[in-house]
């Protein structure tokens, strides 16, 4: 591809991740605006996980890991890879129509085995958002294949802007939820507001709210067949894959597919274990906040993960993967390094500032939810975001094995991250149900710390030693740097803090004052990092900041 063109494309994919991202952000305020971060809230974040958990245990390994370089590879037969794609098309959608029907007939057994114990309104509610989502299966399988079919041929557009698409559809059915069926006044003790309980959810709501998360996942599978069609694609429905070549990448199908079993059993134990939790508390005490919560956490801390790690590794896979072609050890050796080192630049001191400002930043994000709930919220977000790097590592590690052909070591690495959620989620039962969200959240980090370290040293028995003391100095002087920045920018919260009151506290402040009230403290101590961290980097020679900042200085005099 030439470098125009290549710059375009990443250009257009940047474009599209950012849209989707700053519109998801939005899209999760509005919800949890709606539902809340109790009952109702946790039985939505059960239902609506499912189709992604389900979709990822049977197809999307595979289709990512396999069957899309197999695609790429039949591109260059004399037909194109028609046949093999028209063959791959007809069975994955056979198949995933399929998997999606006998799933959702087994909703009720899957609602049954995660609600904890709740009682019978949330197990209802959790059933009705289920049947309504679980179709969802099926157009992110269509999605996947018919996004990756345009990227093996070169058109990126409407694949990467498809989730702006679909997010647009989302928060337009969540903004008429709003108008449609406005928040009740459900009050506490204290005479707080507290979001609909589960017996006040009528037919109508359910199909709002469920109806148009499951119709904006159909929308962006939609968006993308006008654009399938201009680049002269057609399809003829064709049955059996014999003959046209996956024999050879069987193996790596079932390591990819144990792998992805076991990461679902992961989400299963967390969401059993903050249900299970909530269900603990004895009658006459207040609610526990449980999977609500912890995904509002853990939407905050994929951000800087999806714009920094995954950009960067994703750039750095076709590169792994041609060294890897090419036996050329030193190239795989080289760009792993520059995977482990480009992440830390960014993702060390958004470790220390999300550290800092975790409160502001999810009242920011989340205006809609009560006191207790930002509290809890922000105090997973600092144990999630120490793992951040490490989360990081295990996806270049990943992708580095792929690249590889060895399906064998991230099943390991896998293993070892389940195994360390289940002996948290254990742990929980012999402790008090309110440190259930912390242990899982820390259960998380450590097992990414654990399966990180074991992927390095599996990828050093590959390529042989692969200077890591140059990284880890590296890493001490960004730390350092990232530190001093971050005990600034905490000064600079404690200052603003009386000047701006408390703008997270819902009984005392507007929305609108909550928002305000924390971009500016946001604002004004992210200054204050961002400004220290870089010209501390520039004092300590952190060579890939100073090679960052010459990029950026490139682009702009363009």
């Amino acid at each position: 591809m030439a470098q125009g063109s290549l710059a375009r494309s990443s250009l257009v994919m940047v474009g599209g991740s950012f849209g989707s991202r700053v519109l998801g952000v939005v899209r999760s305020a509005l919800l949890t605006a709606i539902i809340g971060t109790l009952a109702a809230g946790d039985a939505f974040s059960l239902a609506n996980s499912l189709p992604n958990v389900f979709y990822m245990l049977a197809a999307g390994g595979i289709l990512n890991a396999v069957l899309i370089p197999a695609l790429s590879r039949a591109m260059k037969l004399e037909d194109g890879g028609k046949e093999f794609t028209d063959r791959v098309v007809t069975m994955a959608l056979g198949a995933m129509l399929l998997f999606t029907i006998v799933i959702t007939a087994c909703a009720g057994l899957f609602v049954r085995l995660l609600d904890g114990n709740r009682g019978q309104s949330f197990s209802d509610l959790a059933l009705a958002f289920s049947l309504i989502c679980l179709p969802q299966i099926f157009f992110y399988g269509v999605f996947a294949l018919l996004g990756q079919i345009l990227n093996a041929k070169g058109h990126f557009g409407a694949f990467a802007w498809a989730p702006f698409v679909a997010n647009v559809v989302a928060v337009v059915g969540l903004l008429l939820f709003i108008v449609l069926f406005p928040a009740p006044k459900v009050l506490d003790g204290a005479g707080h507001r507290l979001p609909r309980p589960p017996e006040m959810w009528t037919g109508p709501m359910i199909w709002l709210l469920a109806g148009s998360a499951t119709l904006s996942v159909v929308a962006q599978a939609v968006w993308l067949i006008p654009a399938l069609r201009r680049t002269g694609f057609t399809y003829r429905p064709r049955w059996g894959l014999r003959g046209v070549g996956l024999g050879g990448v069987s193996r790596l199908a079932l390591w990819a597919f144990a792998g992805l079993a076991i990461s679902q059993v992961g989400f299963f134990i967390t969401q059993w274990v903050l249900n299970y939790a909530a269900g603990r508390v004895p009658r006459g005490q207040p609610p526990l906040r449980g999977n609500s919560v912890y995904a509002i956490a853990f939407t905050i801390f994929m951000l800087p993960h999806a714009f920094i790690a995954v950009s960067i590794i994703t750039a750095l896979f076709p590169r792994l993967a041609h060294a890897a072609a090419d036996h050329d050890y030193s190239r795989l050796r080289s760009d792993f390094r520059r995977g482990l080192t480009l992440p830390l630049v960014a993702n060390v001191p958004v470790m220390a500032f999300f550290m800092v400002a975790a409160r502001p930043i999810v009242a920011l994000l989340n205006p809609g939810i009560d006191d207790l709930s930002i509290d809890l919220a922000a105090a997973a977000l600092v144990v999630m975001i120490i793992g951040i790097v490490p989360f990081g590592v295990d996806l270049l590690c990943y992708r580095l094995f792929f690249a590889l052909e060895d399906g064998k070591s991230p099943l390991v690495m896998q293993v070892l991250l389940t195994g360390t959620s289940l002996a948290c989620g254990a742990a929980t039962l012999l402790i008090a149900p309110q440190w259930a969200l912390g242990v899982m959240a820390a259960g998380m980090t450590l097992g990414n710390i654990i399966s990180s370290t074991t992927g390095v040293l599996r990828v050093r028995g590959h390529l042989g030693p692969l200077g890591l003391m140059r990284i880890m100095d590296s890493a001490a002087r960004i730390g350092v740097a990232a530190a001093i920045a971050g005990l600034l920018a905490w000064g600079t919260l404690t200052v603003l803090s009386p000047i701006l009151g408390d703008p997270q506290d819902p009984a005392a402040t507007s929305t609108f004052d909550r928002i305000f009230g924390s971009a500016v403290a946001i604002t004004f101590s992210g200054l204050v990092f961002t400004a220290v961290y870089v010209g501390l980097a520039h004092a300590f020679r952190v060579r890939e900041v100073q090679d960052l900042s010459d990029m950026v200085r490139r682009r702009i005099g363009r």
